[in-house]
C-alpha cells in the first residue's frame, strides 16, 4: 500500500496533517493573522478555481494543484484558529486593573499552605470601567474555613493583581508554564483572606458546573456507603476521574507498576463502556433499523458517562473519538476506523488547537492507532483454542500494541518504563470493567439500602485487593526502569523508525530498509556529540527559591554547593533533569559558607551570604570571576559599586525582595553587570572555551 492509497482511503487524514502543521507553525513561528488570512483566501480561491474550471477539474495530472490549494487553506485556518484561541487566554493589558470577578471551575484543593483552584475570569474593573474577560487563572487562596466550602460555579470578587505564570528557569526542568497554557491558563495569584469575597449566586449554571455537582453527589454516595480512605480515593479516581484526594505514594506505586493510566479516566474507561454496551445491545442487530437504534443508545451511554465524570477533558476527548467510530458503524463504514479517528482529531483540534500539545491527546490517539494496527496482526501469530487463554492472549496483544505506539513518548515525558506493564495490565484492565459497572449499579440503586450495602462491601474489598496486587508488583525487583532519557529529536526518529519497520515487515517495501539504516545512524548522533563534549566545564546557579544551589560540572562529574537548609528532595527535583541530559555519573556535595571561595580549574567563584564591612577589600584580593550574592549579601550597599569589569555579579533567588528593590533603584549600579536568577532563571555558563563574560 502506498501513501497515495492511504490518503485516498482516509480523506480526513489528508485534512488532519495540514491542520497539525498549521498549529505547529502558529505555535513555534508566531504567524500573524494577516499571513493566515492570505493563506486562507489564496487557498480558498484556488480550490474554487480548480472546481469551476473544467480543464483543471477533469485533468488527473493537474489534481495536485487542488491538493496544494487545499493545504494552503487548511494551514491558514489552523494557524488562525490557534491565534484566536490564544488571544482569548490573555487579560486586558490595562495596568490599572485590580478588581476581578471570577467563577470557580473546580472545587478548591487543599495544599500544604493554601487552597488551589482554577477560575474563569469573567470581568475586571479598571480606571476605564468594567472590561469583559475570557482568560483563566489558577488561584492560591490562604487557608480559611470559608474556602473549604466553596464549590464549582461560585463567583468571587478578587482585590488582587493576576500575574503571568513563569517557570523557575532551571535547565531542562518541567515546563510548568507551557503545561498550564495547554489548559488555557496564563495567570496565577496568591489571594489573602481579606482580598476576596463570595458574590451572591445568579442562578445560572453552565453544563460543566452541573456535571461537576452531579459528580460530587455521586462521590457523597460512596462516602455514605462506608467506602473510605485509600479505597475511596482509588474508586473515585477509577470510576469518576476524581483524583484530588489521591495519596502521592499510591500515585507513585501505580505509576511504577504501569497502571496509572487506569486511575486517569480516559479512553480505556470509555472503551470498556463501549465494548460492554455494544455486547449487551447486540440483539438489536437482528431487527429493522437496529443498527441505528444501537448506535444512538451507545452514544447516549457514552455521553452520559462523560457527564457522570464531570466532563473532564480526557473523557470528552475519548467520547468524541468513539462518537465518530460509532457513526462509522451506523453508516456501515467498518473499514474506515483510521478515517473516523482522523475526523475526531480534526474536530477536536479545530475546537481547541492546544490539545495537540497535551500528553493525554498524544497518548490517546497513538495508543488507539497502535492497537488498531498491531493487535489483529499479533493475534494471528498464535491461535488459542481455550476461551479464557484466548482472552488473555488478546489482552496481551492489546497491551503490547499500545506500548509499541506509546513507549517513546512515555520515556520522553516520564523518564521511566514499567517492566511489568503486562502483569499489571492483566489485573487492572479486567478489574476496571468490573468496578465501573458495579459502581454504576451502586449509584443507580443507592436508595435500596440492602442492595447498595452489599454492592459497596464488594466494591470496597475488590478495590483493596486490586491496590494490594499493584503494590506487590511495584515492590518486585526491577519493577521500573528509571532515569531513561529521550530528546524530542530522538523521539521523532524513533517513530520514523517504527514506521519504517512497518513498511518493511508489513507492507514489504524493500526501499524502507535504507531509510531505517539512516534513521538508526541519526539516532546515535546525540550520543556521539555528548562524547565529544565529555570534557566541557560548566557553571550553573540554579533557581532554588529561598535557598542557594550551585553546580560546577566537569564532563560527567558535578560538584554541588548547597545551603545547609536545602532539603534532599528539592535538590533531586532541581538537578535530576540537568544530570540526565548531561550524562552526569559522579556527584559530590559540599555546604556553602557565608563567605565561600572556590577555584574551579582557574575560574574563581566567590559566594557571599552575609553583610561584610570589608567585603570590597576581600574581593579585590581574590579577584573573583563570578560573584554570587545571596541572602543578606546586599545589606552591604557598596558591594554592588565595585568597578571590576571582569566580575559577573549573580543574584540568586534567596536574595530578599526589599534588598533587590533598593538595589534596582540605585542609579550608580550598572545593570549590565548583574544577573538576577529569580527574574531570568538559572545562570548557565560554559567555561571550557572562555573563562569569563
Amino acid at each position: 500500500m502506498t501513501f497515495r492509497e492511504i490518503f485516498r482511503q482516509n480523506p480526513f487524514l489528508r485534512i488532519l496533517l495540514p491542520l497539525i502543521v498549521g498549529i505547529l507553525l502558529a505555535h513555534y513561528f508566531k504567524i500573524n493573522n494577516k499571513i493566515c488570512f492570505a493563506l486562507i483566501l489564496s487557498g480558498f480561491a484556488g480550490v474554487i478555481g480548480v472546481i469551476t474550471i473544467p480543464t483543471l477539474r477533469k485533468s488527473y495530472s493537474l489534481s495536485t494543484i487542488f491538493g496544494i490549494f487545499s493545504t494552503l487553506f487548511l494551514l491558514g485556518l489552523a494557524s488562525y484558529r490557534s491565534n484566536t484561541v490564544e488571544s482569548g487566554m490573555h487579560l486586558s493589558s490595562d495596568s490599572s486593573c485590580r478588581l476581578y470577578k471570577v467563577e470557580l471551575i473546580e472545587k478548591p484543593v487543599e495544599k500544604a499552605n493554601s487552597y488551589s483552584c482554577v477560575v474563569n475570569v469573567k470581568e475586571s474593573l479598571s480606571d476605564k470601567g468594567f472590561l469583559y474577560q475570557t482568560a483563566k487563572a489558577i488561584l492560591y487562596l490562604s487557608k480559611d474555613s470559608a474556602v473549604s466550602i466553596l464549590k464549582p460555579g461560585d463567583q468571587l470578587l478578587l482585590n488582587s493583581s493576576l500575574n503571568r505564570v513563569k517557570n523557575a528557569g532551571n535547565p531542562y526542568e518541567f515546563d510548568y508554564a507551557a503545561y498550564l497554557k495547554t489548559q488555557h491558563i496564563l495567570y496565577s495569584a496568591y489571594i489573602n483572606t481579606n482580598s476576596w469575597i463570595k458574590l451572591e449566586e445568579n442562578g445560572r449554571k453552565s453544563l460543566k458546573v452541573l456535571a461537576l455537582k452531579w459528580r460530587d453527589n455521586l462521590l457523597d454516595i460512596y462516602r455514605e456507603k462506608g467506602i473510605s480512605n485509600e479505597s475511596f480515593d482509588i474508586l473515585a479516581a477509577l470510576t469518576l476521574g476524581y483524583k484530588t484526594t489521591l495519596d502521592p505514594e499510591i500515585r507513585r506505586a501505580w505509576a511504577d507498576a504501569g497502571a496509572m493510566h487506569v486511575l486517569a479516566v480516559s479512553g480505556l474507561h470509555v472503551g470498556i463502556i463501549y465494548i460492554i454496551m455494544k455486547f449487551l445491545l447486540g440483539f438489536l442487530d437482528k431487527i429493522k433499523f437496529g443498527q441505528w437504534i444501537k448506535g444512538l443508545l451507545l452514544l447516549i451511554s457514552l455521553w452520559m458517562y462523560a457527564l457522570l465524570t464531570g466532563m473532564s477533558p480526557s473523557v470528552m476527548r475519548a467520547t468524541c473519538m468513539f462518537t465518530f467510530l460509532i457513526g462509522g458503524e451506523m453508516l456501515k463504514r467498518y473499514g474506515g476506523i483510521y478515517n473516523s479517528l482522523s475526523a475526531s482529531a480534526v474536530v477536536l483540534l479545530l475546537y481547541n488547537p492546544f490539545l495537540l500539545f497535551t500528553v493525554g491527546f498524544q497518548f490517546s490517539y497513538l495508543a488507539v492507532v497502535g492497537i488498531v494496527f498491531f493487535q489483529a496482526r499479533f493475534d494471528k501469530l498464535m491461535y488459542v483454542r481455550n476461551f479464557i487463554l484466548r482472552k488473555i492472549w488478546q489482552l496481551t496483544t492489546v497491551a503490547i500494541s499500545a506500548q509499541i505506539a506509546t513507549f517513546p513518548l512515555a520515556i520522553y515525558y516520564f523518564n521511566q518504563f514499567p517492566a511489568y506493564f503486562l502483569l499489571s495490565g492483566y489485573i487492572v484492565i479486567l478489574m476496571a470493567g468490573v468496578l465501573i459497572y458495579l459502581s454504576i449499579t451502586l449509584l443507580l440503586l443507592a436508595k435500596i439500602d440492602w442492595v447498595s450495602d452489599i454492592l459497596a462491601w464488594i466494591l470496597h474489598h475488590l478495590v483493596d485487593w486490586m491496590n494490594w496486587a499493584i503494590i506487590q508488583i511495584h515492590n518486585l525487583p526491577g519493577a521500573v526502569i528509571r532515569d531513561c532519557f529521550f530528546t524530542s529529536y530522538q523521539v521523532l526518529l524513533l517513530y520514523l523508525s517504527i514506521i519504517s519497520l512497518i513498511f518493511i515487515l508489513v507492507l514489504k517495501k524493500k526501499k524502507a530498509v535504507f531509510s531505517l539504516l539512516i534513521l538508526l545512524i541519526c539516532i546515535q548522533l546525540p550520543i556521539l556529540i555528548s562524547q565529544l563534549k565529555s570534557e566541557e566545564k560548566e557553571l550553573v546557579v540554579f533557581n532554588a527559591g529561598r535557598n542557594s544551589l550551585i553546580g560546577l560540572r566537569n564532563g560527567e562529574k558535578v560538584f554541588l554547593l548547597i545551603d545547609k537548609d536545602l532539603e534532599e528532595k528539592k535538590i533531586i527535583r532541581l538537578t535530576k533533569p540537568y544530570f540526565m541530559h548531561k550524562g552526569v555519573a559522579d556527584i559530590q556535595i559540599d555546604t556553602l559558607q557565608n563567605f565561600d571561595y572556590r577555584d574551579f580549574d582557574g575560574t574563581v567563584i566567590v559566594s557571599i551570604a552575609s553583610k561584610f564591612t570589608n567585603a570590597n577589600k576581600i574581593l579585590d584580593s581574590v579577584q573573583a570571576d563570578y560573584l554570587l550574592l545571596r541572602k543578606n549579601a546586599l545589606k552591604s550597599d557598596s558591594i554592588m559599586e565595585r568597578s571590576t569589569s571582569s566580575t559577573v555579579h549573580i543574584l540568586d533567588g534567596s536574595i530578599y525582595l526589599n534588598d533587590l528593590k533598593r538595589i534596582s533603584d540605585q542609579k550608580n549600579v550598572a545593570s549590565e553587570k548583574i544577573y538576577q536568577v529569580n527574574k531570568s532563571g538559572a545562570y548557565i555558563k560554559l567555561l571550557s572555551t572562555q573563562k569569563t563574560n
